[in-house]
């Protein structure tokens, strides 16, 4: 969350109801944060596969999570700029169409701006490994380049996003080091960002979950800002991305309801 979920919360469009996280989903997604470079990885992403689908339903839906701390994340590089406080994250997830293997395919695609129109750059350059055996179950690095603008509001940021396999499960990683691009309409910048991400099958059905945290720094007063109201968005939007990135894998208008 996204890094980009958060983004797209500047835009978002769909309702969604919305609740606190269940403290084993939130805890473990960060683990899997934490612990995604690491040889136990598998058991740890094997677990939140688990605890993820205790949660799936018919409906697309969503949990507020905590703000992280600097030590939660100290295994990776991160802005000292930080106010961690504000690192808002939540959980989504939701029933998707088509297969894994369709999503897959479009994750070395060079221009990732088709979710929606405000992206105005959504660049990604294949850091390690290649496409095709990527498609084929090896790991794939990449490193984003990404400008969203709407509505009188831009904002840009770079980020890696990293792809490992485990069985049939799709695992991804983003983390956004720092904010360290101009803002050209408003003083609104994502400072950091961590985002664990899910792509597997359950009952002939893809299921899609995203855990993230970030901090946007905004011309706004953080301290006096709904947190969940802000969450709702970030959840909202999550799922206009997940819907766009549907249409593209599948060539099939977005539907409701997917379950």
């Amino acid at each position: 969350m996204p890094a980009v979920p958060l983004i797209l919360t500047l835009f978002a469009c769909t309702e969604i109801e919305s609740k606190e996280a269940p403290p084993t989903l939130e805890s473990q997604s960060l683990k899997a944060v934490q612990r995604f470079y690491d040889d136990d990885a598998e058991e740890q992403i094997a677990t939140l596969v688990e605890l993820v689908t205790a949660e799936v339903t018919d409906e697309p839906h969503g949990f507020y999570f905590g703000a992280l701390t600097p030590e939660d994340v100290d295994m990776y590089e991160h802005s000292d700029e930080a106010i961690w406080e504000h690192t808002t994250g939540c959980g989504v997830l939701a029933k998707m169409r088509g297969t894994v293997a369709q999503y897959a395919a479009i994750v070395p695609e060079p221009d990732q701006s088709f979710p929606d129109p405000s992206y105005a750059v959504w660049s990604r350059t294949i850091t390690d490994g290649d496409a095709a055996s990527f498609v084929a179950g090896g790991a794939l690095d990449t490193w984003n380049v990404v400008e969203k603008s709407a509505v009188g509001m831009s904002v840009a940021y770079e980020m890696d996003k990293d792809f490992r396999w485990y069985g049939d499960t799709l695992a991804m990683i983003s983390l956004v080091p720092e904010g360290n691009l101009p803002v050209e309409l408003l003083d609104t910048e994502l400072v950091v960002g961590f985002t664990i991400e899910l792509w597997y099958t359950l009952d002939d059905t893809l299921i899609w979950y995203n855990g993230s945290w970030t901090e946007i720094e905004s011309p706004l007063d953080e301290d006096n800002v709904d947190v969940e109201g802000w969450l709702d968005l970030l959840i909202s939007g999550t799922l206009d991305y997940y819907w766009g990135t549907e249409e593209h894998a599948t060539g099939l208008p977005h539907e409701e309801s997917a379950g």
